[in-house]
């Protein structure tokens, strides 16, 4: 069971890129490899509580859909439902603040559900997509933030 991690420095504060993480149905804005993002659920308190995603990764397309939680403060995980190519799809966002700037942490936990794949395969596509996430995530809050 491959687990990635990667941490950013982000010139923007938490809010902005907890706000980023939480818009879920914009993804497609700034992550191309979000194909479309749809709010299935949500709490009372408004917050989506389940998704929709299509995605293209490294020329596999495929629709998942997942459950969010807010396990603590600046944090958003995701955890897989359902889907195509995996058995086990988790994501955790977690950003620390630190005045000017913010530290972003994106941790991904997956295995695949197609036989035969090794494990270091699996590994290596799973820390591509973390670093396209991460940087296209620092890239979108940095703009923000700079108005």
């Amino acid at each position: 069971m491959p687990i990635v991690s990667k941490t950013v420095e982000v010139t923007a504060d938490a809010a902005l890129i907890m706000s980023i993480v939480a818009d879920f149905e914009a993804y497609p804005q700034w992550n191309d490899e979000v194909l479309g993002c749809w709010v299935l659920h949500r709490y009372n308190d408004g917050r989506p509580s389940q998704l929709r995603l299509d995605m293209k990764v490294q020329g596999f397309e495929g629709t998942f859909i997942q459950a969010v939680y807010y396990p603590g403060e600046n944090q958003i995980q995701t955890v897989l439902q359902q889907g195509d190519m995996f058995a086990k799809q988790e994501q955790l966002f977690s950003v620390v603040a630190m005045g000017p700037t913010a530290l972003l942490t994106v941790d991904l936990d997956v295995e695949t559900s197609m036989p035969g794949v090794p494990a270091m395969m699996v590994k290596k596509v799973a820390n591509d997509v973390l670093e396209h996430l991460a940087g296209a995530l620092k890239s979108r809050a940095e703009r923000l933030a700079a108005g």
